[in-house]
Formats: C-alpha cells, structure tokens, sequence
C-alpha cells in the first residue's frame, strides 16, 4: 500500500461545513484515499513537505471546449460578436484532425491541473465529415496521460449555411450519423482504461 504524507501544510483549505483552515497539520493519503488530517505526523513511504503551501481539495470545471485551446488568443476574433466570431473560427475548425483533438486537450487539461482543478467536463460538439471518428478517444487518451478525471460530452450539428445554419456543411452531421453516436454513447457507461465512466449527450445548434 502506498502512503504519502503532506506535512506541515502551511494552510489546510477544508471546504468542509465548517469550513475550517487548518494550519501546520498532515494529511496521510494511502492508496489515493485520504485516511487522516491532523497534527499528528505518521509514516510514510513519501513525504512532501507543503510548510510553503496551500491545500485544498481539487477544483471542479463544468464546461470547457478543449479543442478551442489553439485558437483561443487570435487578434483578429478578439472584438467580434458571437456569429461573427464562430463564422470565423469554423474556417478553421473545419481543418481539426486527431492531432489537434489530443493536442489542444493535453494543452487545456494541463493548464486546469497546473491551477488546481482535477476534474473537467468537455463539451466537444465540431466533427467534420471526415476523419473525426475518433475525436473523443483522443480526448479521453490525453486524459489518461495527466491523470485528470474527465468527463466527455459529445455535441452535434445538423444545420451548415445551406440550411441557414452557422458553420460550412462539411463541419455538420445528418440526422441518421448523428443518431447513431447517441445510441453508442447511450449504451457506453464506462471507457475501458480511463479516469471517466459518464458520457452525456449535448446538442449545440447555433442558427443565425
């Protein structure tokens, strides 16, 4: 059983109904569970010194779209509206391959880690006609490398320009292909292998 202790913390940030701070105490973790919290310094197969930190339980983010990470900071968009600014940036999304997907999430991901948060819910609803099959395994695979808890919720399109919509038809899905992945994922309780065992399903349908 492997133990770790985290002691001395120089700020326990509880969030229990007390919310009390505790200060200069310990936390014992064994096997990723924490077994206690108090000053009571108990062996450990590792020892973290945390006399210059604050610890707190893992934050939490509801809603993200990962695989707009890259395209997050790009001058010309900064100022737009709404429908302006998606008309835009689906001229680019329509080029997302598996690489970006896994990319921009192992991007994202590590930067809600590296601030505290150890739980996302990504709400990825751009799949272009072609090559996107597997644009949710490359989500979940950057997920497994950092060791966050991800929860996935798989999105869809139906309307493109000829149909009055937003995006160009080669990023929307028919009806049929989209009823298809809701019946999978309605069937999928648990991904073999990774820290997620809940799919939702979101439509996303912006119209002009």
């Amino acid at each position: 059983m492997a133990t770790t202790l985290i002691r001395n913390a120089q700020a326990i940030v509880t969030v229990d109904r007390e919310d009390r701070v505790l200060r200069g105490e310990n936390i014992l973790v064994q096997d990723n569970v924490i077994r206690y919290i108090g000053p009571e310094e108990r062996p450990a197969d590792r020892v973290i010194d945390a006399s210059h930190c604050f610890v707190y339980p893992g934050l939490v983010n509801t809603h993200h779209h990962l695989y707009q990470t890259f395209t997050r900071n790009l001058p010309k968009v900064q100022k737009m509206e709404l429908f302006p600014w998606l008309r835009t940036l689906y001229e680019i999304w329509r080029g997302l391959d598996e690489d970006c997907i896994y990319y921009s999430s192992l991007v994202g991901l590590g930067e809600l880690l590296k601030y505290g948060c150890t739980t996302c819910m990504d709400h990825h609803y751009v799949f272009p006609r072609v090559g996107s099959e597997h644009f949710i395994d490359q989500q979940f695979r950057a997920a497994d490398l950092l060791g966050v808890r991800f929860h996935a919720t798989r999105g869809s399109m139906s309307r493109g320009k000829s149909d009055g919509g937003l995006p160009p038809d080669d990023l929307v899905q028919d009806v049929d292909t989209i009823g298809t992945a809701r019946d999978w994922w309605r069937n999928s309780t648990i991904h073999p292998g990774f820290p997620c065992t809940r799919w939702p399903w979101l439509p996303a349908r912006p119209s002009a």
